[in-house]
């Protein structure tokens, strides 16, 4: 299809559009006379468009028959002269359009002959790099963080002790000792974390989409699932209380956790918790995990007299286990994690480009690479154990699977 056919089809494409949002807004007169044109354009490309396709025919008929194209009077189009374009997005750019892309290679070969070059003429290729739909979630968000400059650092906290009143005394009696309060340390150690990967510089040159963002996507999340399995070992420090009630749940929130930590805890379950507690209901059969009305993807369980956020993630994130006997043990954390848990920020994730450097078996410069680093610096550490409680939920697997 040549360039000016290509401006036609635009051109009626664009049309329709203008005829559609008429017609929508009401404008019913102005629709009309827009679609009276379209009929007009789409009449002159159906026109030229059969004008091009019989002087494609004799020319192939030509060219099998080794005729000159002189003798079948047949007049060949030299293209004006225009600025050179990348061949890799020229080709992009018309593989997405769907037309053959204008070269000597497929000057007289038809698409449907695929030995003789339909194989290089693509339908419909995209170059563009699509992401799948992934459900991911940061436990970071959850927890405290500090950012310090230190590779190391230590943090007192005053030990926590039962508070005894004042001794009564009678008049003229002499004072005596009350107890003082006593102090603990806690330190952090900053750990790097990162690594690197190679990418060709022709490939940096020629594609015409931008690899730097999607490599910089994929560095994030790697740096995402690293905070999440730092985040999973310090609740694992607990050992996992298996339960098979909701009561004990109650029980955990209410009296384990207590008055100090109750008010701001959640409970952290994945997809298999979210399911297993939607399925909860009361004596008079009403669900016991509620929507918040001020945001309908926040959930609330009624816990005794407290409402307790529900924090669910991906069972990607954090996994139900699927026991031989038939029985899952569905992940079910209750606590205030701010209070419980804490992330020494010391860099945050860098990254470093270079076509020079060296890296084990790989040169930069003499294999023209680029390498990427990635690199951050923290630590993840418990604060207060007593703010979480570490519980599996026990049921039977295909009450949720």
């Amino acid at each position: 299809m040549n360039k000016k056919l290509l401006e036609l089809l635009n051109k009626i494409n664009e049309k329709k559009r203008q005829v559609r949002n008429l017609a929508e807004e009401g404008k019913l007169t102005e629709a009309a006379e827009a679609k009276k044109e379209l009929e007009a354009m789409q009449q002159k490309f159906d026109l030229l468009k059969d004008i091009e396709d019989e002087e494609e025919q004799q020319i192939e008929n030509a060219i099998k028959n080794n005729v000159p194209l002189s003798e079948k009077n047949i007049q060949i189009v030299t293209p004006a002269t225009e600025e050179p374009q990348n061949a890799v997005k020229e080709f992009a750019n018309a593989a997405r359009q769907g037309f053959k892309v204008e070269n000597a290679m497929t000057t007289g070969m038809r698409e449907s002959s695929d030995p003789d070059g339909g194989y290089t003429v693509p339908e419909d290729i995209q170059t563009k790099i699509n992401q799948y739909k992934t459900a991911e979630f940061s436990l970071e968000t959850l927890i405290s963080t500090e950012p310090v400059n230190a590779e190391k650092g230590q943090r007192t906290y005053e030990k926590k002790a039962t508070m005894t009143g004042f001794v009564d005394i009678e008049e003229g009696e002499k004072l005596s000792e009350m107890d003082t309060p006593t102090f603990e340390r806690g330190g952090y150690a900053i750990k790097d974390r990162g690594g690197w990967l190679p990418i060709t510089n022709n490939l940096l040159a020629d594609t015409d989409q931008n690899i730097t963002e999607v490599i910089t996507r994929w560095i994030a999340r790697k740096s995402n699932a690293t905070s999440n399995a730092n985040v999973l070992k310090l609740v694992e420090t607990k050992d996992a209380k298996e339960i098979e009630t909701m009561d004990e749940v109650k029980k955990a929130i209410i009296v384990t956790l207590g008055a100090a930590y109750r008010a701001n805890s959640r409970i952290l379950t994945n997809d298999d918790g979210l399911f297993f507690l939607s399925t909860l209901k009361d004596a008079n059969g009403r669900d016991l995990l509620q929507p918040n009305p001020m945001d309908v993807m926040q959930m609330y369980l009624s816990v005794g007299p407290l409402r307790i956020p529900i924090v669910a993630v991906p069972n990607q994130v954090v996994a139900s286990d699927i026991q031989t006997a038939g029985k899952l043990k569905i992940p079910m954390v209750c606590g205030d994690f701010r209070e419980a848990f804490k992330k020494y920020d010391r860099q945050k994730t860098t990254l470093l480009s270079s076509n020079i450097a060296i890296a084990g078996e790989l040169n930069a410069f003499t294999q023209n690479l680029t390498l990427i680093r990635a690199i951050e610096r923290n630590d993840f550490r418990v604060i207060d154990a007593d703010a979480f409680v570490n519980l599996t939920m026990v049921t039977n697997a295909e009450t949720v699977v």
